[in-house]
């Protein structure tokens, strides 16, 4: 009965952070704002303990770092990844979600940023625009959520198909400033 009852308030609070995530993406035109609203979200209400959000740069064609949470130091330089290079550049490379038990066992693992703990899970899932991934969403779930790991990577693919269509208005509304 704990297991139908544990499931029954996991969807629920999916189902509510699906709801608050919808409504940060529908608020704002300042993009970063926006995806710190949305990690913000993904913290209260499914135990995200660290995140990040990066974005293809079009004119370099890396994936960009464009915002992290969770840590309390702000992270000031830029940091970029080619695809295929470490696992968020696997994620963009081959559009496949990585979930790992500890990130520290992920050979590919880089911890370039610092920001997760090298004992906790990591779940990376690909931000697309239709068929093209655009960038990962990477998390670092609250330890009470490991046992969870599968659902916890099926809600966040869900989560990532509405960042990317933030991402596609956000692209349209820039294409329109600049003619």
């Amino acid at each position: 009965m704990s297991d139908t009852r544990e499931e029954l308030d996991l969807l629920r609070a999916e189902l509510e952070t699906l709801y608050q995530v919808s409504r940060v993406l529908s608020h704002s035109l300042d993009f970063k704002q926006t995806l710190d609203g949305v990690l913000h979200a993904l913290h209260e209400g499914v135990g995200l303990d660290r995140g990040m959000v990066s974005l293809i740069d079009a004119a370099t064609g890396e994936l960009q770092v464009s915002l992290v949470y969770g840590v309390s130091d702000t992270v000031t330089e830029e940091v970029s990844y080619l695809p295929g290079e470490g696992v968020v550049g696997t994620i963009l490379k081959t559009g496949n979600s990585i979930v790992v038990d500890c990130i520290m066992d992920e050979p590919r693992f880089l911890s370039r940023m610092g920001i997760y703990n090298p004992m906790g899970a990591f779940v990376g899932v690909p931000i697309r625009l239709g068929k093209k991934v655009v960038g990962v969403l990477a998390a670092q779930p609250a330890s009470g959520m490991v046992h969870k790991l599968d659902e916890y990577r099926h809600f966040l693919e869900m989560v990532a198909n509405l960042i990317g269509q933030s991402v596609r208005l956000s692209q349209e509304v820039a294409q329109e400033k600049q003619e």
